[in-house]
């Protein structure tokens, strides 16, 4: 059941005071944010809508971190927050480290939260696109690389990427690589699926960055944020209780999509990422804001300035 709403508040709360903001992530996902949206003035509530899992064979994702092991790839991709936890799991399973396992291995993270996490556990990252960070970005920061057309294929890592992603990933990091003229090989690390994933196969690694402020690391604490329903959100949004939404990735976009069809105007949606904005877009829905950095930080930010940005009264959730 959605809890009342509070108060209304004097003309000189901050900005994002009162609005109800739902972060359809899991508490253990949506700590850091739902803690800077909350210190702002915000109601955040919690809808689990994805969740993560484990392969459903992890054979293929064995043999190539045994392999980066060895020195057998010159670069590590790294695509999203989910993308660290997925690999810390298994390397723990493996019996050893992402720290072991990259030794001597450049590191490429999509964007500043991805690398952020990866620091917090010692690793360092080397390419961080500064544009635009997600895929068409880390693309087009990549360098080129050109080899004499008669070369004998490198017996070491030269040349060849590592691509860990979910199974649902687009193949723009892949396609974009290769055109550049790297060797690629995608692997899938994780599945995407409704929540909740099956206990025995959700990847459940604590991660380091359990303080960085990053929206998909673990944090201690939600500031108390409720967890609605499905059935609860849809008949909120419709009485107008919720103000905002807060959506991660073009999977939750399109799982948002599917369980709240048709919601109303007063309702803003912020993004994180342009490949998050443009999966919106697809499916016509209308994004307010996104966020400049993809931080609790940066989220709040682009909140208040849709709302600053709103026309009188023509939103949703705030008082």
């Amino acid at each position: 059941m959605v809890p009342d709403l509070p108060p209304r508040m004097s003309p000189a709360a901050p900005p994002l005071a009162g609005l109800v903001v739902v972060l359809p992530r899991s508490a253990d996902r949506a700590a850091g944010m739902a803690d800077e949206l909350a210190a702002r003035g915000a109601v955040p509530r919690l809808m689990p809508l994805i969740d993560f899992e484990e392969p459903e064979s992890p054979r293929e994702l064995d043999e190539a971190l045994v392999l980066l092991g060895r020195g057998g790839f010159e670069w590590l991709v790294v695509t999203s927050i989910t993308t660290v936890r997925a690999l810390k799991q298994r390397a723990a399973l493996l019996g050893t480290s992402l720290a072991e396992l990259t030794r001597g291995t450049k590191l490429a993270a999509v964007g500043s939260a991805s690398a952020r996490v990866l620091a917090a556990e010692g690793l360092d990252v080397s390419l961080v696109p500064e544009a635009s960070m997600d895929a068409v970005g880390l693309v087009a920061a990549w360098p080129e690389r050109t080899t004499p057309a008669q070369s004998v294929p490198a017996q070491d890592g030269t040349g060849k990427v590592l691509l860990p992603q979910a199974d649902i990933a687009a193949a723009t990091l892949a396609d974009g690589l290769a055109a550049k003229g790297w060797q690629v090989r995608p692997v899938v690390a994780y599945r995407t699926v409704d929540y909740p994933a099956r206990p025995d196969r959700r990847l459940t690694a604590v991660l380091a960055a359990a303080s960085a402020g990053s929206p998909g690391a673990d944090s201690a604490g939600t500031a108390g944020a409720a967890e609605i329903s499905v059935a609860d959100f849809n008949r909120a949004a419709a009485d107008g209780g919720i103000g905002a939404v807060v959506l991660t990735s073009p999977s939750l976009v399109r799982r948002l999509h599917a369980v709240a069809p048709g919601l109303p105007a007063g309702v803003l949606l912020v993004a994180i990422g342009n490949s998050t904005a443009r999966e919106a877009a697809r499916l016509e829905l209308r994004i307010a804001a996104v966020a400049a950095a993809p931080t609790p930080a940066g989220v709040a930010d682009a909140l208040a300035a849709a709302l600053a940005a709103a026309p009188g009264n023509a939103v949703s959730g705030h008082p």
